[in-house]
């Protein structure tokens, strides 16, 4: 007979239950020290947000310092403005630099980092920021970076006319300004009624005169604005002039003809006019200034072509006839029965070239129609410029300007320096120092903004900026742009990677 042993299983569930046991009793120690440590950091996470908020808003005092009159490029201590200022539950210390010398601020300061440090109940947080401060003074005004079309005379826009950005440029103000007359009816009028675009005109030139569009005044009170105060290059144009009477036979200059090309690699003076003909090209591969006497003539896909990063200024003395041509940087295919889009344009920064009037040049008539490209900044204080079916990426400054059937001007936010006439006049504007307004400033508060306007540069020295004082603070005429760098981490290198990311995309 087999006889079956029956094995006792308790030793194993006994092992079981003394295994769960310690199991238990170690995560119940582990939850009572951290319900120990919760309270600290709690404490720690309030000491360091308390901190950081310090920094914070120490970064928004020294913005506001910069903004007013204070002396602080002259009056700092190695750059140090503010030390252990108390300032909500803490104190701070601030430092400006140059961020371009790297050295304590000057007169010429205008690019600043900010470097703040707070301490609030004995937790220290820091944090950076590059400010750009924005003096107006008499070298400024002639900037009209900021604007997209600028006429010291007339402006008009018509027909199915657009004024765009760049996409990926930015966003900001699409401004237009204008010294005489405007003229502006479709798209580019109900544009500028909802408040996409806005117009700058003196008062006197119809000031409100379209309903609730976005409007200011040009501050003619501070004397020479806009396109007469740009500085232009000087030409002497004694040289290669025109017999008028013979013109068709004794003209001076060079002729690129059909289907030719010429390489440009440095500067280059025509003796008179230059023309491009059908299927003509200029390549310019390297920084030169292209000085042309005469007229500039260009056919039909006849191209003044740029390659990437070179830059090219056009200094033009006589008149323009761009007739289905481009100027600009290389482009794959031009568009079939339309006007050049952005979806069309092999993206070439409309910095690198300049097309500019010489001081000497007389009066002349500047023409880009049937589907033509220009990828510029254009200037040309005494020239009329009629844009006809065609497209700029860049902007344009001229006597009397005209934009019409369809025409394109897409504007590159990244242009605009933010420190010229169009800037001001949002300055004067929000000053109210044209008294266009009810409940603006009075008389005698008005007249001393405009003569702070007009000296700005000349501030006070020898005062030790430790609290606001003398009511500096109040009156705050400075536009201070601010770029946070360092708070709870470094964005440098995001803002690094996100450039280095649209460049190989080919975006502003």
């Amino acid at each position: 007979m087999t006889i079956r042993r029956r094995t006792s299983r308790r030793g194993a569930a006994m092992l079981m239950v003394l295994i769960a046991m310690a199991t238990a009793m170690t995560l119940m120690l582990g939850w009572l020290a951290s319900m120990d440590n919760s309270a600290l950091v709690a404490v720690n996470a309030s000491r360091a947000a308390t901190a950081r908020s310090t920094a914070q808003a120490a970064l928004e005092l020294a913005s506001a310092i910069l903004e007013s009159e204070a002396p602080w490029q002259t009056s700092h201590s190695d750059g140090w403005i503010l030390q252990d200022h108390p300032l909500g539950y803490g104190a701070v210390d601030v430092r400006l630099l140059d961020d371009i010398t790297g050295l304590p601020p000057t007169d010429g300061t205008t690019l600043v980092r900010i470097d703040a440090t707070a301490w609030a109940d004995g937790m220290m947080q820091e944090a950076s920021a590059l400010a750009t401060v924005h003096p107006f003074d008499g070298g400024s005004r002639g900037d009209l970076s900021g604007y997209t079309v600028f006429a010291s005379g007339q402006l008009s826009i018509s027909g199915n006319t657009r004024i765009r950005s760049w996409e990926g440029s930015g966003r900001g103000t699409r401004a237009m300004g204008s010294m005489g007359n405007v003229s502006i009816s479709g798209r580019a009028a109900r544009d500028l009624r909802s408040g996409d675009l806005c117009l700058h005109t003196p008062v006197a030139s119809g000031f409100g005169g379209w309903d609730a569009g976005n409007q200011a005044a040009l501050p003619t009170v501070l004397g020479l604005i806009g396109p007469d105060a740009i500085n232009l290059p000087s030409m002497d144009l004694g040289t290669g002039e025109i017999d008028s009477e013979n013109a068709d036979n004794d003209r001076l200059g060079l002729a690129i003809w059909p289907w030719e090309s010429l390489t440009v690699t440095g500067d280059l003076e025509v003796d008179g006019d230059l023309d491009i003909y059908r299927g003509g090209a200029l390549h310019v591969t390297a920084d030169c200034t292209l000085s042309i006497p005469g007229n500039l003539w260009m056919n039909r896909d006849s191209r003044i072509e740029v390659a990437p990063g070179v830059s090219l200024t056009i200094v033009l003395a006589g008149d323009a006839h761009i007739d289905k041509a481009v100027i600009g940087g290389p482009q794959e295919d031009s568009p079939r029965g339309s006007i050049w889009r952005q979806r069309h344009i092999t993206w070439s920064n409309p910095e690198q070239i300049h097309i500019v009037a010489p001081q000497e040049a007389p009066p002349g008539e500047w023409n880009i129609g049937n589907k033509s490209l220009v990828q510029a900044v254009i200037e040309a204080p005494h020239a009329d410029i009629d844009i006809d079916r065609s497209t700029i990426t860049g902007r344009l400054a001229g006597r009397t300007i005209a934009m019409r059937r369809g025409t394109r001007l897409y504007y590159n936010h990244q242009a605009q320096s933010g420190i010229g006439l169009a800037a001001l006049t949002d300055v004067v504007d929000h000053l109210d120092l044209m008294d266009v307004r009810d409940g603006g400033l009075d008389q005698f508060a008005r007249e001393d903004m405009i003569d702070r306007l007009n000296n700005l540069l000349d501030r006070p020295d020898g005062t030790i900026i430790a609290a606001p004082i003398d009511g500096w603070w109040v009156a705050r005429p400075f536009p201070v742009h601010t770029c946070l760098t360092r708070f709870g981490g470094n964005v440098d290198a995001w803002e690094s990677a996100a450039l280095a990311a649209a460049d190989a995309e080919g975006n502003p």
